[in-house]
């Protein structure tokens, strides 16, 4: 997707609950969500970030570095949208909505496994020269 075009936000929530659902049936796929002040050139320094429009963008991850040149279907997925601050509130409950939506089928650390077998390295050894 051209890096000019911005999706409309109901588009974007369509493609992002798309995006997710892929992501997750897959096995080790990423998806980035970021968002960041629009700022324009022009604009004058004294504009704050509060009152500029948010510009939130979702890509799955995949680099140059990552895909096949000749497996066009799996490159990589980029959407943004503009949000104007007046639209922050609505835009970021349904956001909200969307990205727990999209998480459910995540599979849970594993945290017990890291901890005993952290639990095992310290009981196995002081780290210092044994026999020397």
């Amino acid at each position: 997707m051209a890096e000019s075009s911005r999706l409309t936000h109901e588009e974007f929530f369509k493609s992002l609950t798309t995006l997710l659902t892929t992501a997750t049936s897959k096995e080790k796929s990423t998806v980035y969500l970021t968002q960041k002040p629009l700022l324009y050139p022009s604009a004058p320094i004294t504009s704050t970030a509060g009152n500029s429009p948010l510009l939130i963008r979702a890509t799955n991850g995949n680099s140059k570095d990552q895909r096949k040149k000749s497996d066009k279907r799996d490159g990589r997925i980029k959407i943004s949208t503009v949000v104007m601050p007046d639209e922050l509130q609505g835009f970021f409950e349904k956001y909200a909505e969307v990205a727990k939506g999209g998480m459910g089928s995540l599979k849970k650390r594993d945290r017990k496994a890291r901890k005993k077998a952290k639990k095992k390295g310290k009981e196995g050894g002081g780290g210092g020269k044994e026999g020397v």
